[in-house]
């Protein structure tokens, strides 16, 4: 991820809530572990990729599998991304490259009142959105993690 400096043209805030709202929207879905949902919010040829990831992941199919694999091995887990520090470049009239850090937080099932909630890993996301058909989708995501709670 390319850092920013106070020369980034960045977009007008009306751009910036639009984007805004698909990161909350594509989180929850994320979050609930709709795989299905979740990759309709790619382009069809959208691709994933993380730094410790031996190789990207392309097309809707595979985010699908992917995110059913996830949903495995977090089964009694709730997660809950949260997007920070939001930037948003305009590319051109339909693409956008946006930025943010993603903080993932793990909660047993059924514990509301228990309290325990963990941090369970710190993001760098790099995106290129591309806008079709009056919706944001992502056309490329780059995920670097700094550190994984374990």
């Amino acid at each position: 991820m390319n850092s920013h400096d106070l020369s980034t043209k960045l977009v007008a805030s009306d751009l910036y809530l639009e984007v805004q709202q698909f990161y909350a929207l594509q989180l929850k879905i994320l979050d609930r572990g709709d795989g299905e949902q979740w990759a309709r919010t790619f382009t069809p040829d959208g691709v994933f990729q993380a730094a410790d990831m031996p190789a990207p992941l392309v097309g809707r199919e595979i985010l699908v599998k992917a995110i059913e694999l996830q949903t495995g091995k977090h089964e009694g887990l709730v997660l809950r991304h949260w997007v920070g520090q939001l930037t948003v470049e305009q590319i051109d009239d339909d693409t956008v490259r946006a930025q943010s850090y993603v903080m993932v937080y793990v909660t047993p099932n059924r514990t509301l009142l228990s309290g325990e909630v963990h941090f369970r890993h710190h993001t760098l996301c790099d995106d290129e959105l591309v806008r079709s058909n009056g919706s944001w989708l992502v056309r490329n995501r780059f995920v670097e993690t700094d550190g994984e709670y374990k």
